[in-house]
């Protein structure tokens, strides 16, 4: 804990998506446990926000799926980039964490090093997966990388970088607290009755690549049963009209879009139809078989494959090493294929008992819970400040990369 007689210490954050922007937001929490005097400021969203952080910068929307090549993204990164220089310069904070948006906080980090910034990352560039020539960008620019995966953290350290692994921080997130019958009658939905969720991702390009497809896949599996109800969560504010225009031209009556505040009603589907990302992770948590799909351009797709060092897309078979959710990608993304693979799900009882019985295992792989915490004293222990669970302490219990 901060000692009273010590300055009060200035950490910037940035994020650059709507996960970054939520594990921003859990950390900063962590943070300011440790020391509610931290001064918390930089780029982020509304998670950030509410967690205690002065987000001067609007961030969440710069992510891009591959490299930005359109101009308005561009000009999207180099705008937060340039205002994130802009306050490291007013502010000069003591330390900065950059989290995921890797363009953005790659040129970001060698700005903060430059100036003589200590740069944590947090949810480093993926070499883990694929990427390795990324190591040596990120090492050099790094005074120390938390990962989430204890692959990625050993990859770095064996880079030379100063890495940990602090686990997963849905480990601690997932967790139904609210009555799952209740918050689906909030939102005019039957308990009683079958539901599946939609989950057509985060970013814009993703919902225009896959709203289509999932919404048809719903119109087919109302015709084959009328019980059936479909809840689409709302990942960012910013995605509400998108999504509520699509649903409109698809003519399905069945489904709501909602805001989530808890896990409360997802924990209620009976299969989850979903864009490949964070979300996976948090629908295996919750012990759900799923159907996972993902569109992107060609280009990025032929590259990403060849470049790719595992056999799946999805996060959860990536850890499982086992094709738990069936994958459907590009050109195999269309109603049919996503509606029989969901009917299967709906009504297989055999395959969903073997999907759960795997999913059993994820939360052993993505390590123990308190990963916010440990983080937060890792971030601490560079400042100088004493803290419980040093790193030093944490290669002792285990749970970070020796």
């Amino acid at each position: 804990m901060r000692k009273p007689d010590r300055k009060p210490l200035t950490i910037c954050m940035v994020a650059g998506d709507v996960s970054g922007d939520q594990n921003g937001g859990r950390l900063a929490r962590a943070l300011l446990d440790l020391d509610p005097a931290i001064r918390l400021l930089g780029a982020g969203g509304p998670a950030m926000a509410r967690s205690g952080v002065e987000v001067a910068v609007s961030s969440t929307a710069v992510s891009t799926i591959g490299p930005p090549d359109s101009v308005r993204a561009i000009r999207s990164v180099l705008h937060v980039w340039r205002a994130a220089r802009a306050l490291f310069d007013r502010v000069r904070p003591d330390l900065a964490i950059l989290i995921d948006a890797e363009t953005l906080n790659l040129m970001l980090a060698r700005s903060l090093r430059a100036r003589g910034v200590p740069v944590v990352f947090f949810f480093p560039p993926q070499v883990w997966l694929w990427g390795r020539w990324r190591l040596p960008l990120v090492v050099p620019l790094s005074t120390r990388v938390l990962s989430a995966f204890r692959e990625e953290a050993e990859i770095y350290k064996e880079a030379g970088a100063d890495s940990l692994w602090v686990g997963h921080p849905l480990r601690d997130a997932v967790r139904v607290i609210d009555d799952p019958a209740a918050a689906m009658h909030r939102l005019g939905l039957d308990p009683a009755r079958p539901l599946v969720a939609l989950m057509p991702g985060s970013r814009i390009q993703e919902i225009r690549d896959l709203c289509g497809p999932m919404l048809g896949a719903a119109r087919l599996l109302t015709l084959r049963n009328p019980a059936l109800q479909f809840a689409i969560p709302l990942a960012g504010e910013e995605l509400r009209a998108p999504l509520e225009s699509a649903l409109r031209h698809s003519g399905l009556r069945n489904a709501v879009i909602y805001n989530p505040d808890s896990y409360a009603v997802l924990s209620r589907a009976r299969v989850v139809l979903q864009c490949s990302g964070t979300a996976t992770l948090e629908v295996g948590l919750l012990g759900i078989p799923s159907v996972i799909a993902y569109r992107c351009r060609p280009l990025y797709y032929r590259v990403g494959r060849r470049l790719m060092r595992v056999r799946f897309i999805g996060m959860v078979n990536i850890l499982l090493d086992e094709a738990v959710q069936p994958e459907f990608f590009q050109k195999d993304v269309d109603e049919l294929h996503l509606a029989d693979e969901v009917w299967s799900l709906l009504t297989n009882e055999t395959r969903r008992r073997h999907i759960q019985a795997r999913l059993a295992h994820l939360p052993d792989v993505l390590g123990p819970t308190g990963v916010m915490r440990r983080a937060a004293c890792a971030v601490m222990e560079l400042l100088g400040r004493d803290v419980e669970e040093s790193p030093a302490r944490a290669r002792s219990a285990g749970w970070a990369a020796s």
